[in-house]
């Protein structure tokens, strides 16, 4: 099976982040988003990859702007493949769903929350629209001095016009297929978008209309 790898809407930057307490933010094209998750329904990996489109230019003007101007800022969280990925090949040299996450990241002036464990939606996503295997991508961002592992958490996602995309979805991350989350790094995330919903999230052509929230976080300690 492929791992496809599609550009939501029209914008080349991460959306705003969420932290573990559960204090939303709305998303912002300027900030960034990424995560990698496995979750307890579906497989988080594939076995190989491809992209649709190498690259998006936003509708907002601020979007356009900052990618007009052809900079980036280096990012000092390492980007960290998950387990499975790694146990399958992936790596940041031959993964073009990495390389386009890593280069979100190359492209937002911060990543996460200070002393806390964010959340950031890419704008990316897997699967086909239609079928039951449809993943939006996440990162996951540590930037606390502890390491995490088999982490279970509940997240909501919706349109700022109140379209439920996730509603206190349980996701699972394991030590066996997600890996270990080592403080200030990023990982990915794949949360599985129920079928009856994926009409809202296939409708969101603007990062900044849409918010999420991790509401449950919890995780065994390395």
């Amino acid at each position: 099976m492929k791992k496809w790898v599609l550009l939501l809407g029209a914008s080349a930057f991460l959306a705003g982040c969420d932290m573990m307490g559960g204090a939303t933010e709305e998303s912002q094209p300027s900030e960034s988003s990424e995560s990698s998750a496995e979750t307890s329904e579906s497989a988080s990996t594939e076995e190989s990859s491809q992209a649709s489109s190498s690259e998006a230019s936003s509708e907002s003007s601020s979007s356009e702007s900052a990618s007009a101007s052809g900079e980036e800022v280096t990012t000092q969280f390492p980007l960290v493949p998950q387990k499975s990925e790694i146990d399958k090949g992936f790596t940041l040299e031959n993964d073009k769903l990495l390389q386009e996450i890593q280069l979100r990241m190359s492209q937002t002036p911060e990543l996460g929350i200070e002393n806390d464990v964010a959340i950031h939606f890419t704008g990316l996503f897997l699967g086909e629209q239609g079928q039951d295997n449809v993943q939006a991508v996440f990162i996951v961002v540590n930037r606390t001095d502890m390491a995490m592992t088999n982490i279970d958490l509940t997240v909501s996602m919706s349109t700022t016009d109140g379209e439920v995309i996730l509603d206190k979805r349980p996701f699972e991350l394991t030590e066996k297929s997600f890996g270990i989350l080592e403080p200030d790094t990023v990982m990915p995330a794949y949360f599985t978008v129920p079928m009856e919903n994926q009409e809202a999230f296939f409708s969101v052509s603007d990062l900044s209309k849409v918010t999420y929230s991790i509401d449950s976080f919890d995780f065994d300690e390395r």
